[in-house]
């Protein structure tokens, strides 16, 4: 009888087949999360900060991890073939959000967060909401009525909006309306405090124009009807917007 040595000659051992195997999963989520710091950070690094920068892992799968998206985003997301993995600032209301972008072979886009590859009994990205992605799926809830008032004060003036700090003309594109004298932040935590919830209770879920928006569309309702009769606003610069806390 061969023993079992001869038998397995030439063949790959155990450790062998499972380094064989680990490379067709996605990552875990903590390697992403490294991953994701590393590149970050090395955008911050500069001054200013870089906004794109190619994401060297040669090791990881990158498809595996992309087709573990929801259902449709995922097809989305992998589009007709991925070129390279970049880091990139994402347009959105937020300045400074950074989520990964796939450059496809046809030379397209498409922006994913990581996290939401990994909605399983493991992990916990969705039982608890990132207090930055509420805060950006509320304020990208009730953006349209920030236009509205913007539109509002340049039908009435027939000119150039004014900031209410400089009293400097301002064209459309250098006008930032700012929630004055309560901020957003205040009027989220009036709004929770009334609905006894905490902000990492908020649900959200994928929006391609601003990352996240809010699940639950009744209580997204109940935020824009709020939000319409408490937030109170003015005009300010964009260079003023920068030196602002909040807006």
């Amino acid at each position: 009888m061969p023993s079992v040595l001869k038998t397995r000659q030439g063949r790959p051992s155990v450790a062998e087949m499972r380094a064989d195997l680990q490379a067709l999963r996605k990552p875990t989520a903590k390697v992403m999360e490294d991953i994701f710091n590393k590149y970050y950070n090395a955008c911050m690094a500069t001054e200013p900060p870089r906004k794109d920068i190619v994401v060297q892992e040669p090791e990881v799968n990158w498809k595996a991890l992309i087709m573990s998206l929801p259902k449709p985003q995922n097809s989305t997301v992998l589009g007709c073939g991925i070129r390279k993995i970049h880091l990139a600032e994402t347009e959105c209301i937020y300045h400074g959000v950074y989520r990964f972008h796939v450059e496809h072979l046809d030379g397209s886009r498409a922006v994913f967060d990581f996290r939401d590859a990994y909605d399983d009994s493991y992990h916990t990205y969705k039982d608890k909401s990132f207090k930055h992605d509420v805060e950006l799926a509320l304020r990208a809830a009730v953006l349209p009525q920030l236009v509205q008032y913007k539109e509002m004060l340049s039908k009435d003036s027939q000119m150039e909006l004014v900031s209410h700090i400089s009293g400097v003309a301002l064209p459309w594109e250098k006008a930032v309306v700012q929630h004055f004298p309560i901020t957003l932040h205040s009027l989220i935590d009036a709004f929770l405090n009334e609905h006894q919830l905490q902000l990492e209770q908020v649900k959200l879920e994928f929006c391609g124009d601003h990352g996240y928006k809010i699940k639950d569309r009744d209580l997204a309702d109940k935020w824009r009807i709020f939000h319409r009769s408490q937030a109170h606003y003015r005009i300010i610069s964009t260079d003023e917007a920068m030196e602002q806390d909040h807006l």
